[in-house]
């Protein structure tokens, strides 16, 4: 009996695409019997010829993606006819998985990256944190809606991934998505993550990040003074949630905890060294482990939070972004006409609460965790306070040593003549 090998492309209607594409499927049929998988590819229904399953018009992109479309068909028939003459039951999926298996399929970088996201959830509580994942997610999410509108199709080839592609990314994202420059840098850097990984694992051997210059501009932390501040601890929460909220902002402020520390804090955390009770913890960023000795304002925060269970979480906050939300209601209403979030506490901590105060700059980065103490630096750069004062310490050393009748006499100007 002779086998009836079909191939048949069609837009799946029912389905659109965030870009309002439609994907273009493939069904394999043999002896009435199918299979369906996408093809990576997307378009219009108004440029779909269902009669020749091909995108009608002579442009650019009908072109490619018909020529995609033949290559497909070739390579499907090629494997139909490879399982004919082999020992392997012949059914559309064995032609599916032949053109699959057989490395015909070139890797795309989507399906790289959610390979990659994949793998990473799975060590997240591990060696990875969530706020990552959701990093790299992000990232993908954005480059698909990319090559989506910029190629018409769901994903490309990461052999056809090259410098021009990087730059064009870039704008896309300052341009369409609006991203500020720091914002990229972090989007390209796990883009790049991902090409490297690709290098690798051997998939392509040439890096088109290669002469691709990433650049950060210094960006304003803000933080609250110590007014502001006093402002916040006398508004008076007009429910439970907002209540939680602001006490973990305050005690951020006194402690320079981030989100993600705050929300795992428990009582086995606090621990006393003579005379004085500390949170001793690590950074759930960077696991670098951090002592902060309790001043009085924060413990009693802590105390009202007091749990039996020394294991158990002291705060159950809302997301971070439900938070800064909470946050921003807040100080709208007592008129702090700043942008504020949650991580707005660790920076006021490292200035209105310790530099401003005299702490030195390398106890202020050991309490904050910091692996480098020339992030710590940046807080003091933008402490006016912390100029002045400095200078305040010099002044009478300065002024004793080079007085002002040390100066030589001044030369009258004369009148210049018209």
């Amino acid at each position: 009996m002779r086998n009836q090998f079909k191939i048949l492309f069609y837009i799946k209607k029912n389905q659109p695409l965030r870009n309002g594409k439609f994907s273009i499927m493939c069904r394999i049929s043999i002896n009435g019997k199918f299979c369906t998988f996408s093809t990576n590819l997307a378009t219009c229904p108004k440029r779909w010829n269902q009669a020749r399953c091909r995108l009608m018009g002579r442009n650019e992109s009908a072109r490619r993606i018909n020529a995609m479309l033949d290559d497909i068909s070739y390579l499907l028939y090629e494997s139909y006819l490879s399982l004919m003459h082999s020992a392997t039951e012949l059914t559309p999926q064995a032609v599916r998985q032949q053109y699959r298996g057989g490395h015909i399929c070139v890797d795309g970088i989507i399906a790289l990256f959610e390979k990659h996201n994949s793998e990473f959830e799975q060590m997240v509580g591990v060696t990875r944190s969530r706020s990552t994942l959701y990093k790299y997610r992000y990232v993908c999410s954005h480059l698909g809606q990319f090559i989506s509108e910029q190629y018409g199709v769901c994903d490309l080839p990461i052999h056809k991934i090259d410098r021009g592609f990087i730059i064009d990314f870039h704008r896309w994202l300052a341009d369409v998505i609006g991203c500020c420059t720091n914002t990229i840098k972090i989007y390209m850097t796990a883009l790049k993550h991902i090409i490297l990984r690709a290098i690798s694992n051997g998939i392509i051997s040439k890096n088109p990040f290669v002469g691709y210059a990433m650049r950060t501009e210094v960006s304003h932390r803000s933080f609250l003074v110590k007014e502001e501040l006093q402002s916040l601890m006398q508004y008076h929460p007009k429910n439970q949630t907002e209540s939680i909220v602001l006490d973990a902002f305050l005690l951020s402020c006194f402690t320079g905890l981030a989100y993600a520390d705050i929300l795992r804090l428990r009582m086995n955390n606090i621990i006393e060294l003579g005379d004085r009770r500390y949170i001793a913890t690590s950074r759930t960023k960077t696991k670098v482990a951090v002592e902060v000795p309790l001043l009085n304002l924060p413990e009693k925060i802590i105390m009202r939070y007091n749990r039996d269970d020394p294991f158990e979480p002291i705060f159950s906050l809302p997301s971070n972004g439900h938070c800064n939300n909470i946050l921003r209601h807040i100080t709208n209403e007592i008129g702090i006409d700043k942008r504020v979030t949650f991580h707005s506490a660790r920076h006021t901590f490292a200035t209105t609460i310790t530099l401003a105060n005299g702490v030195s700059i390398e106890a202020v980065s050991r309490m904050l965790g910091h692996v480098d103490i020339k992030t710590t630096q940046i807080y003091a750069k933008i402490l006016r306070s912390t100029i002045s004062s400095e200078m305040q310490r010099i002044s009478p050393c300065i002024d004793s040593s080079f007085t002002t009748d040390m100066l030589n006499p001044i030369i009258s100007q004369k009148p210049i003549c018209q």
